[in-house]
């Protein structure tokens, strides 16, 4: 069984994420969607920090072309949408607020977050399976 070229990458990325040194304080978690298919995109991506700093000041966006091109992605309108936004959760940890404002109509979403703060410098592929609201 072969790997897509995307998937491959995708898991590339993240072995590197595991694998950064001890020093490096921040990394980028799990996703988790609060949204369903033909909705605005809610979702978060957790973060773990030991410097409230560096993740409320680091600049979060959508990879670029060329980083999505090489994991075999294209960047689409839904993707052009992302909104990304770090939040300081209720129970002391972080989070990336990953939101569009229109509907997002493609039931599977993949893209390339880049999260770059004054020490850390960090990219992590997400896959997103949206259902209809009734499932």
């Amino acid at each position: 069984m072969s790997l897509s070229r995307s998937k491959a990458y995708l898991i590339g990325c993240l072995i590197w994420v595991l694998f950064l040194p001890v020093a490096n304080a921040l990394s980028l978690g799990e996703i988790k969607v609060n949204s369903a298919l033909n909705d605005p995109l809610d979702a978060e991506i957790m973060v773990y920090s030991t410097d409230a700093a560096e993740i409320l000041n680091a600049r979060i966006q959508l990879a670029s072309r060329d980083v999505h091109s090489k994991a075999g992605l294209s960047i689409n309108r839904h993707m052009r949408d992302l909104r990304f936004k770090a939040i300081a959760k209720d129970n002391g940890h972080f989070a990336i607020k990953v939101t569009t404002l229109r509907p997002v109509s493609e039931p599977v979403l993949e893209f390339i977050v880049e999260l770059t703060g004054s020490s850390s410098n960090l990219i992590r592929g997400y896959a997103l399976h949206l259902d209809p609201p009734n499932l």
